[in-house]
């Protein structure tokens, strides 16, 4: 297995300011920086594979997509694809999506918070076990077990990497990744429960925060290795 310095980044909200918002070009020459010096680069979240294959603006950036909140893994160089949910889980759930609130998504459904519910009532005539995920409001259908730490490891073992985990998300659901990150950090305008867990804390909201972020690491990463010569050499 290839030890490597990783990055688990969250896409709505983190990485841009969510919806349709594009990655802007001098955040992706950052995240292209820190691969190009031997970083493995994670995009965890919410979206599907489907959509985020649409999006230019993040083509050729990540190693690996966990997309689904956990739910699906995706390796953009293979082409390797992977479901946690069985095909009847995902037939029983989509049974679902018939309602006009709800969003289908590959393997899942999701939908606003203020139709819980409804939503809970209609689950609970299915014959497959759930959990509702709540993200700042948008609320994801998971297997019980899954998560967004299930797939950032699941991904990790297709792409053969261990090593320093760097986690940055926004939301509550991202404190599943927290519990496996050896650095965790937030943007400006993360949940404040989130906050309370972070190694840091960018002055800074979506991008330029993880910019700010991506910068503090390596300066503290480049000052340890300036001691450790110093050291060396004296």
């Amino acid at each position: 297995m290839r030890s490597s310095k990783i990055l688990v980044v969250d896409l709505d909200e983190t990485l841009t300011r969510g919806g349709d918002d594009p990655l802007k070009p001098y955040i992706k020459e950052s995240l292209l920086h820190l691969r190009n010096q031997g970083w493995t680069l994670v995009l965890a979240t919410g979206r599907d594979r489907r959509y985020l294959s649409k999006r230019t603006d993040l083509k050729g950036i990540f190693d690996a997509w966990v997309t689904e909140a956990g739910l699906s893994v995706y390796i953009p160089s293979s082409g390797v694809y992977y479901c946690f949910a069985d095909e009847r889980w995902v037939a029983s759930v989509k049974k679902l999506a018939h309602f006009p609130f709800i969003e289908e998504k590959e393997n899942t459904i999701a939908f606003k918070l203020e139709c819980m519910d409804l939503v809970k009532s209609e689950i609970s005539k299915l014959e497959v076990k759930t959990v509702l995920r709540n993200n700042k409001g948008y609320v994801i259908v998971l297997p019980e077990g899954v998560s967004k730490a299930l797939g950032v490891k699941e991904a990790l073992k297709l792409l053969n990497v261990d090593g320093y985990i760097m986690v940055i998300g926004d939301s509550e659901i991202d404190l599943e990744l927290f519990a496996i990150a050896d650095f965790k950090a937030t943007v400006a305008n993360a949940e404040q429960s989130l906050k309370e867990k972070a190694d840091y804390i960018a002055y800074r909201d979506n991008g330029d925060g993880v910019l700010e972020i991506v910068e503090f690491v390596l300066l503290q990463s480049n000052e340890a290795i300036f001691k450790r010569q110093v050291k060396q050499t004296s």
